[in-house]
């Protein structure tokens, strides 16, 4: 439902615990609020009355200044809309004059599109996992689990409407490819994690190819911030929890 500021201001209060600030209209009207959003560029704001829980999309410019500069300095902080894409390749050739043991060359990228009209997406970073499986699970019950082969961290910095891409150092690890009961082990490519940063160090957006990883990344805020102190060469399960 639809009101104007008019209407907004003459609704009965009611009794709210929420923390507010307090604004004034050019009319000299006064009342409590919470600031959902705002964009600068267009003065579009959404603010939730606390006195009734109702919500309402109005323009900043309707507020005297004092007023717009506590919605400003209340709003929370704008979330710039990135796409991100990570692009793995894997070469491989015998190791030697080997027919099962295989040298495998890993190489990565990622690319980060800021898709926002007017929010730069600027101080963050960003760090990628390459995680390797263990080929002696073919072999020997009790090996499956996994290796952070690497671990590298880069600086994000994307204006509004522009793109950046990131070219990840090149991995090499090695394996055996026979998959039966003679296999003695070594390192495949799994799957990657990529973890974005904001400028503040929270976490923006999570990527990776690795099960339902990325299901229970959403599922639990936390789970994001430990993962980022697995260390390169740590042996990990294949949820990437630490082996013990």
């Amino acid at each position: 439902m639809k009101l104007s500021l008019v209407t907004l201001f003459l609704l009965v209060p009611f009794l709210s615990f929420a923390a507010t600030i307090k604004v004034t209209d050019l009319k000299g009207r006064e009342m409590e609020v919470e600031v959902i959003s705002y964009t600068p560029s267009t003065g579009a704001t959404k603010i939730k009355r606390t006195s009734d829980g109702q919500i309402f999309s109005v323009k900043a410019d309707l507020f005297d200044e004092a007023s717009r500069k506590k919605i400003e300095a209340n709003a929370p902080k704008p979330r710039a809309d990135l796409l991100v894409r990570v692009s793995v390749g894997k070469r491989r050739k015998n190791q030697g004059d080997s027919s099962y043991m295989k040298e495998q060359t890993i190489s990565a990228s990622v690319a980060v599109d800021n898709d926002s009209r007017d929010i730069n997406f600027v101080g963050g970073k960003g760090t990628l996992f390459l995680i390797a499986r263990q080929t002696k699970r073919y072999s020997e019950e009790g090996s499956d689990y996994g290796k952070v082969l690497s671990k590298q961290s880069f600086n994000v910095a994307v204006e509004a409407g522009k793109e950046s891409e990131y070219e990840a150092k090149p991995v090499i690890t090695a394996y055996d490819s026979d998959r039966d009961y003679t296999n003695v082990g070594g390192w495949e490519y799994y799957g990657y994690l990529l973890i974005l940063e904001d400028s503040e160090g929270e976490i923006h957006t999570v990527e990776t190819s690795i099960g339902n990883l990325k299901k229970d990344v959403e599922s639990d805020d936390t789970l994001a911030k430990k993962l980022l102190g697995l260390k390169q060469d740590s042996l990990v399960e294949k949820n990437l929890e630490k082996r013990k």
